[in-house]
């Protein structure tokens, strides 16, 4: 919807949804008692080359206090020169060229509460500055983030399958806190290229150091290492096969000071997409994606479950990466594959994706439909089934077979 100002000379535009959803395992048919977005509003305010975004979100959880969680996910100005763009605000970025699993997009942290929903939509938010400046088939891109942001993870949720191993703990402060990225981006005749630098902290916790006490253990230090991220995407076209890579080597390192003893902890570890998509018969849009990641050169210690002996040595398998694309820690080589087309007017949509573990037992199947009898409303189901190994408790897919549901709704769009 559309307003014009005519004393200011600007124009006031927004959108949204308002989407009520139930979560209903297929197990037992109970119902899965998580937050959802139940609306959301894009609001946006013209004036000649300056724009001022919003992206608000309000969500409710069925089986609550009944109150409403009001989310400001974006707020930022916009100015576009003739040579470019610069936005300062909150924002969220979006770097690389696969679709949603990126290596190299880690300017935001995550949502965990929505991590199976594509794209933008499980990011949060970070106050940042960003200048793009571009020269013909060229653009450098340079971001600034003042604070560290780190996931919202979900503690003490019963209902969701994977939670971090302990209660919130108290982080410890960030020295140094600001945050710095880089992307210079090119088109050349056969493809588009670029390659990208960031610097900032783990938006995953872990462990710092300890403090002793009798030669033993009396607490444990959590926070965030400074990782830096050197990235490289490429996508190409070959008749109507589009093919798409992205690749991010990251070094970590627990540079923290403090009156305890600190864990020198220092890994690199690479993590890496291909995905390649077409149009299949029908219009049905076929794509697949190859997730792989590899840890090495760690160094450092982590907690045991054995009280006598409360720390171990780090190793590659018992290592956790701070920062990357979240589904690298279901399998270190994964392969996801979708279809998704169009009936009725492309007032029916139907989809199918699955994602297998090519390391070990595991595996996703999922199915969507999604239907508009008009433009304004439509009606969703969805259903989300995980296998794991029986004889493999850890397994992540194991983990989440519980979560296996069926979730319906409705959305009403203005």
């Amino acid at each position: 919807m559309v307003f014009t100002n005519s004393i200011l000379i600007g124009q006031f535009t927004y959108s949204g949804n308002v989407h009520p959803l139930k979560m209903i395992r297929t197990s037992d048919q109970s119902e899965i008692n998580l937050p959802f977005r139940l609306a959301t509003i894009n609001a946006n305010y013209t004036l000649g080359a300056f724009d001022l975004v919003t992206n608000s979100a309000i969500e409710y959880r069925w089986d609550g206090d009944g109150d409403l969680s009001t989310d400001l996910r974006e707020a930022y100005l916009a100015y576009f020169p003739d040579w470019g763009e610069v936005k300062l605000g909150k924002q969220i970025h979006a770097w690389g060229m696969v679709d949603g699993n990126n290596p190299t997009d880690n300017l935001n942290a995550y949502d965990y509460y929505f991590m199976f929903m594509p794209g933008a939509d499980r990011k949060l938010g970070s106050n940042s500055a960003s200048i793009n400046m571009v020269w013909g088939d060229y653009q450098f891109e340079t971001v600034i983030i003042p604070e560290h942001s780190p996931n919202r993870l979900t503690f003490g949720e019963d209902d969701f399958p994977i939670q971090p191993p302990m209660d919130e703990p108290k982080y410890l402060g960030i020295e140094n806190p600001m945050e710095t990225g880089f992307r210079l981006r090119g088109s050349f005749p056969l493809a588009d290229i670029s390659i990208s630098y960031f610097k900032g902290h783990d938006r995953s916790f872990s462990l710092l150091g300890y403090s002793p006490s009798m030669e033993r253990i009396s607490e444990f230090h959590f926070g965030f290492r400074e990782t830096k991220v050197y990235g490289a995407n490429f996508v190409t076209f070959l008749g109507n096969f589009t093919i798409r890579g992205e690749g991010g080597f990251f070094s970590t390192e627990n540079n923290t000071k403090g009156a305890w003893n600190k864990i020198e902890t220092k890994a690199e570890y690479l993590q890496y997409v291909f995905q390649g998509e077409m149009a299949g018969p029908y219009d049905i849009a076929l794509n697949a994606q190859y997730i792989g990641s590899k840890t090495f050169n760690v160094e450092g210690q982590t907690i045991s479950m054995n009280p006598a002996m409360p720390l171990i040595e780090l190793t590659d398998d018992s290592f956790t990466p701070g920062m990357g694309t979240p589904f690298a820690m279901f399998a270190e080589n994964g392969l996801s594959v979708s279809a998704t087309g169009w009936l009725m007017d492309d007032r029916l949509e139907l989809s199918v994706n699955s994602f297998l573990n090519l390391d070990e037992n595991g595996y996703m199947l999922g199915a969507r439909t999604f239907y508009s009898p008009s433009e304004s409303w439509g009606i969703l189901a969805q259903l989300s089934q995980f296998i794991g190994d029986v004889e493999n408790p850890e397994n992540p897919f194991t983990k989440l077979e519980d979560f296996s549901h069926i979730q319906i709704g409705i959305k009403y769009s203005f």
